[in-house]
């Protein structure tokens, strides 16, 4: 018997055999210069059709920090960085990939966090204040339904996003 998806809802998703996945130069992160970053970002949520090409199909990783045994989420420096990013970008929600991780990194990056072993020989993240968490979905649904207004994007992939959102919180809390 096939095993069931994790999280089947983030699978329905167009099929994503095109990621775009974006460096983020460690230069970037410690001279803070978010421009790099939103010069590769805010043109995919400049038109409808552009939008609608790259839901669901952005990651992105910080190169040049393999010798920091930090998570990226531990390092003040990125955290602030992201920060600054998504105050310029907020649509995390509609462009990230939902099957890998992708969506906890954003999340992570964004909400005060530790490592915390999970069961011997497993790490895992804990957030360290749900309300936070809570505060930043909601922020960045809101945000993503800001997108969706105003480059009149259809209400049933606003639907499906926000499903699929609501489905990885969900298994995630259980």
């Amino acid at each position: 018997m096939p095993k069931k998806p994790k999280y089947p809802r983030a699978r329905l998703s167009p099929a994503k055999d095109q990621i775009l996945v974006i460096a983020i130069t460690h230069e970037s992160v410690v001279t803070h210069d978010i421009r790099p970053l939103l010069d590769a970002l805010l043109p995919l949520a400049a038109t409808r059709e552009i939008a609608m090409r790259w839901e669901g199909k952005v990651t992105f990783y910080f190169d040049g920090w393999d010798n920091d045994p930090r998570e990226t989420a531990e390092i003040p420096a990125i955290r602030s960085y992201f920060l600054d990013v998504t105050a310029e970008f907020p649509y995390w929600f509609h462009f990230v990939e939902k099957v890998g991780d992708t969506f906890w990194h954003v999340l992570r990056l964004l909400c005060r966090g530790h490592r915390e072993q999970t069961r011997p020989g497993m790490i895992g993240w804990q957030f360290d204040d749900h309300e936070e968490l809570f505060r930043q979905i909601n922020l960045l649904l809101g945000y993503m339904n800001g997108l969706y207004d105003r480059l009149d994007l259809p209400e049933e992939m606003n639907e499906r996003i926000s499903q699929e959102i609501a489905q990885l919180i969900e298994c995630s809390l259980q």
